[in-house]
């Protein structure tokens, strides 16, 4: 009987959500969608920053930008303006923003890929396929810092993208201007798409607005994106190359042999909407430490960011509610072979792998398996989506699959569904775990419910990253208003959140109700939240309370943030108490100071001291400075790590890094590596089908 009702369960998961497809039939549409048309240039512009080039002043202006307030649309405050030109082998784009007090930008982000969105900033977008889900980001800040991602299903934000591009600001007495030179190459994109999908989102931090060009209140709402019209893509030449990446690397170690090593990387881009890569011993030794955390439930493994090149081709495609694919399981890689792209209305990645991985069911023992993970996604209607993912692990001990089902349904524009269905093999039997969830958005109002379950013999951390057989539940409710322009006070936001987990012998394992306040005046953010509930540790459940307040302050070139946090755990006091600052001078050196102190009675006390610095001598010269010193005050054991940078990037892909590393405990290294991209041409096949 309970297996019946297993099974019951199990098929209405799978098909509530497929009814549900229909219902994005009646979803509202945007009636007031924007259009701008390129032009084309036979005089490419300069890349200088300036809009002289006589081909600017025949393009057509997109202006008349919205404030993207979130509830409702208003004029913006200042005046932007955006040109596009292209030819055939580049898309340019020229941006023109008013600025009364030039004095007031805020400039702290010279490094690649950092979030330049809070600072003053331009960001485009680009759905090339104008599938309405889907885009590229391109962005620069007013000190020319480039930063590139993509965005998948209006959801998922993947910075690890990387395309090599041109930019350039000008600053004037009340303005500055930007130029982009985006080549075709760098996008995929079906010829037979003569239109495409495209934003231009200025953000002014000052007074905490930000402008679209689209009628749209939300940065990731592809589905309401202005149109690009005028392409003619029998002009554009979409050449493309394949990349040979080879890789040196050596490394001296106190203590230890010295050693070196090298690898290479194929870049093979079939088409314009399609690419493979293969690796043979790729390097995946990290240059940067990963900043401590503290973890105070010893049964809950951390998460860590993927910083490896290998991976990041098509992982926005595995980032899924339930996390069945961490890539970080894999260590070393003797060949792997990657291709990903879209077909049709399908988007979808294959990945498969040889070498070592952690297995999390023995002690983290590195045994060499072959993964195999497929993933693909299918687009219905403007806002709807539906995939399954495929995995096989295997290693000498064990087999192991997993499939995953899932969908995200846009049901209007306010309101979202999403679901993930998820049957493990191994050893002749299954098990499941599945995710369902609803949001709705709407006049600055969010709600959010959803329940997710993993059921006990399920094993999530083969290849993925979650908690072992449990049953959990969490529901929110919020509220932000935003001001008109000219108050002091420009917003402030109210937030309900309960959350109740059980674990696999269905006892209660964490219940929490909380609530949280936020206020935006000026410059000063203000954030104070509080809670209370109950968790289950050592063998018993204890009650929880907590109370906490985090003060922010921006200013154009400074920032100061101070936040602490008191509350009471197996009956005892603790307190986590944060301070952050940060400082950014001539536009060239960036040094950010943490220091975090954890407090637990009888239990822990903790002191982390954190220094980050970056010099950016040039846009592709750098050096990089990381210090961390952890002090466990209660067991007086000391720890500390130190690296030091240099970094001279050629392109996005091709760099030589000069490492000094000096740990305790580990001792001291140096470590150098050269990678460059060499790149042959060859026809783009895909502009014969």
């Amino acid at each position: 009987m309970e297996k019946a009702k297993q099974v019951r369960w199990s098929c209405a998961i799978i098909w509530v959500p497929i009814v549900l497809l229909t219902l994005p039939l009646f979803a509202e549409t945007q009636s007031s969608t924007r259009t701008i048309s390129a032009t084309w240039t036979d005089n490419p512009p300069i890349i200088d920053g300036e809009l002289t080039d006589s081909d600017w002043q025949r393009a057509q202006i997109a202006t008349n930008f919205f404030r993207a307030k979130e509830g409702s649309i208003h004029p913006a405050q200042l005046n932007t303006e955006v040109r596009i030109l292209y030819d055939e082998h580049m898309l340019y784009i020229g941006v023109h923003c008013d600025e009364p007090d030039m004095k007031s930008l805020r400039e702290t982000k010279i490094r690649r890929d950092s979030a330049i969105w809070q600072n003053d900033c331009i960001e485009v977008m680009i759905d090339t396929y104008r599938d309405r889900r889907n885009c590229y980001v391109f962005g620069i800040n007013t000190l020319g810092t480039q930063m590139d991602e993509r965005v998948s299903n209006e959801s998922v934000f993947d910075l690890s993208w990387d395309a090599k591009w041109k930019s350039k600001i000008k600053k004037r007495q009340n303005h500055w201007t930007a130029e982009f030179e985006i080549p075709f190459r760098m996008l995929r994109f079906n010829r037979h798409n003569t239109t495409w999908g495209i934003n231009f989102w200025r953000t002014h931090p000052i007074n905490g607005q930000s402008y679209s060009w689209a009628r749209t209140d939300f940065f990731g709402r592809v589905s309401e994106f202005g149109d690009l019209t005028g392409l003619n893509f029998g002009k554009i030449k979409t050449e493309q190359k394949i990349g040979i990446l080879p890789y040196g690397t050596y490394r001296a170690i106190e203590n230890r042999s010295n050693d070196h090593d090298g690898g290479l990387d194929l870049i093979l881009p079939i088409s314009t909407h399609l690419t493979s890569n293969v690796t043979f011993n790729p390097d995946f030794s990290q240059l940067e430490s990963d900043p401590t955390q503290i973890n105070i439930s010893s049964d809950r493994e951390l998460s860590l960011p993927e910083r490896r090149p290998f991976f990041r081709e098509g992982a926005e495609l595995f980032r899924l509610p339930l996390n069945l694919f961490y890539t970080r399981r894999v260590q070393e890689i003797d060949f792997g072979v990657k291709t990903a792209g879209k077909i049709g209305g399908s988007n979808f990645a294959v990945i498969n792998t040889y070498g070592k991985m952690i297995d999390r069911y023995d002690a983290d023992k590195k045994k060499q398996a072959n993964l195999l993970a497929g993933r693909v996604n299918y687009d219905i209607g403007e806002r709807t989506v539906i995939g399954a993912m495929g995995i096989h692990k295997h290693q000498a001990d064990r087999d192991v699959a997993l499939l995953s089902l899932n969908g995200r349904f846009g049901l209007h524009r306010d309101w979202t569904v999403t679901s993930q269905y998820a049957v493990d093999f191994m050893d002749g039997e299954t098990h499941r775990a599945h995710h369902t969830a609803m949001e709705w958005l709407h006049e600055g109002w969010l709600t959010e419910i959803a329940f997710e379950e993993i059921q006990d013999g399920f094993r999530p951390n083969e290849m993925g990253l979650e908690d072992e057989a449990f049953r959990r539940g969490r529901a929110r409710v919020r509220y932000r208003h935003e001001f008109p322009e000219a108050n002091l006070l420009q917003s402030f936001g109210a937030d309900m959140r309960h959350f109740y987990q059980t674990n696999a012998q269905k006892l209660l394992r964490e219940r929490r109700s909380e609530f949280r306040f936020d206020i935006d005046i000026g410059r000063f953010d203000f954030f104070t939240y509080g809670g209370f509930g109950a968790l289950r540790e050592v063998g018993q459940l204890f009650d929880t309370r907590f109370i906490g307040s985090l003060i922010d302050y921006q200013a154009p070139w400074w920032h100061l943030e101070v936040s602490n946090r008191f509350g009471i755990r197996r009956d005892e006091f603790n307190r986590f108490t944060s301070f952050s600052a940060g400082v950014n001078l001539f536009g060239k050196l960036t040094a950010d100071l943490d220091l975090d102190n954890f407090f637990w009675r009888t239990h822990r006390n903790t002191l982390i001291f954190r220094l980050r610095s970056n010099y950016q001598l040039t846009q592709k010269i750098g050096w990089r400075i990381f210090f961390e010193r952890v002090d466990e005050r209660l067991q007086d054991e000391i720890s500390y790590n130190f690296n030091a940078i240099f970094d001279y990037e050629f392109t996005p892909e091709s760099h030589f890094y000069f490492v000094f590393v000096d740990r305790l405990p580990g001792g001291r290294a140096v470590f150098t590596k050269l990678a460059y991209l060499f790149e042959v041409s060859f026809p783009d096949f895909g502009r014969f089908y």
